[in-house]
Order: structure tokens, then sequence, then C-alpha cells
């Protein structure tokens, strides 16, 4: 072989380990733009959720304050209930007659 063609075959490897080295480093590229892109994406998604969080937890203060608001009214009414049920037996009870109640007061008087 030739010194000539020694150096054509060393320059044709070369250019293929170049070739080879070009499409491995536009790959990675490739790779680091796609990476970018999911992470852009996962950023973004991240904002939206934790935005949604926040509304979330704002619901969820507002709607137990409300459920405090209601069991506060609840226990309200449930009290004055209580008492117009007590008031209402006491006027639905039959009353003795004035005759029975005087003679009654004049009894406990008189003990």
């Amino acid at each position: 072989m030739t010194q000539d063609a020694t150096d054509r075959s060393e320059t044709d490897r070369l250019r293929e380990e170049v070739a080879e080295a070009r499409h491995h480093l536009l790959t990675v590229q490739d790779h680091i733009v796609g990476l970018e892109a999911e992470n852009g994406r996962l950023n973004r998604d991240l904002t939206r959720v934790t935005m949604e969080l926040r509304q979330q937890i704002k619901r969820s203060r507002r709607m137990t304050q409300q459920r405090d608001e209601a069991r506060a009214r609840l226990a309200e009414l449930r009290s004055r209930l209580a008492v117009a049920r007590a008031r209402l037996a006491e006027v639905e009870q039959p009353r003795a007659s004035v005759a029975r109640r005087v003679a009654r007061r004049v009894r406990g008087a008189l003990r």
C-alpha cells in the first residue's frame, strides 16, 4: 500500500468518526430540547395545579366557616324550639278552675 492510500483510508476513517460524533451530538441536542420542552410543560402544569390548590383551600375555608355558622344557627334554633315547645306545653295544659286554684293557694299558705 502506498502512503497516499494509507492517508486516504486514515482520512476516510477520521471523516466517519467526525460524522458519527456530529450525529451523536445532534441526537444529544435533540434529547436536550425535548427535555427542556417537557420541563416547561411540567412547570406550567405545576403552576396551574398550585393555583387550583390555592383556590380549593380558600373554598374549603369558606365552606368550613359556613358550616360552623350553620351549626351555630341550628343550635340557637334548637334551643329556641325547646323553649317554644315548653311554653306551648305550658299553655296547652288544662288549667284548673279559678276556685280550685284559689283553694290550692289557701291550703298552701296554711301549711
